[in-house]
């Protein structure tokens, strides 16, 4: 069956509203409707639109329309010079997929950098929901591989709980019986393995208790469960 006009034009407010939870780099702002304009001809071209049911389907929806954002996003910043893809042997040394050209630093699209981005509509809060359990998930798998205790204490005061301690990182680490040359190395280490495990949902973690605390708060505030 074919999408009427007004169909047509929820999915387009809810492509925007996608886009502007894909999109947190400020400096790429002014591509946010090329970004919206390209991702909605091309789901329109995919039939995208007669495929789903809106009231039935609204999680397979949001999560195709995110990953055809995110396909779009990219496309353009390589179009326009903002980015170039990695060889594969820069993609095993960075554990990244793209260079931003306008920097020195490499990065992926922190599309999912939460937090950054507000979110306070209830398709939002489910978002913190879904991306709050992949970390969760991500994390506890790869802690099973963490023999040492007080390294796995010290994770976990830092990743989950670490605005409760009023202590600089290595502090934090001497006071939880940690003894480490380096302990941000090693956290470092632990959280980009976390990342490669979430990033095929569309979660980079880049700044672990700040984006952990900020989806716990919208998660609470939303009185959705975690």
């Amino acid at each position: 069956m074919k999408r009427n006009n007004q169909e047509l034009a929820e999915y387009l407010t809810l492509i925007k509203k996608l886009t502007n939870f894909v999109i947190v780099d400020h400096s790429h702002v002014d591509i946010k409707d090329d970004v919206v304009q390209e991702a909605f001809l091309k789901l329109l071209k995919q039939d995208f639109f007669d495929k789903y049911d809106w009231n039935s389907d609204i999680k397979k929806i949001t999560t195709y329309i995110k990953m055809t954002i995110r396909s779009c996003y990219l496309d353009l910043l390589t179009t326009l010079g903002f980015n170039r893809p990695l060889s594969k042997k820069e993609k095993e040394i960075t554990g990244h997929k793209h260079q931003n050209i306008s920097h020195s630093q490499l990065d992926e699209i922190s599309e999912d950098n939460l937090s950054l981005h507000n979110m306070e509509t209830p398709d939002n809060a489910v978002f913190a929901k879904q991306a709050y359990q992949w970390i969760k998930k991500c994390y506890d798998s790869l802690l099973l591989g963490v023999s040492d205790l007080s390294r796995r204490k010290f994770f976990e005061a830092v990743f989950w709980q670490f605005g409760d301690y009023d202590l600089p990182m290595n502090k934090l680490a001497n006071h939880l019986g940690y003894e480490s040359s380096n302990p941000t190395q090693e956290l470092s280490r632990f959280i980009k393995k976390i990342s490669m495990c979430t990033e095929p949902h569309g979660i980079t973690i880049n700044n672990a208790h700040e984006q952990i605390q900020f989806l716990q708060e919208q998660i609470d505030s939303s009185g959705v469960d975690s």
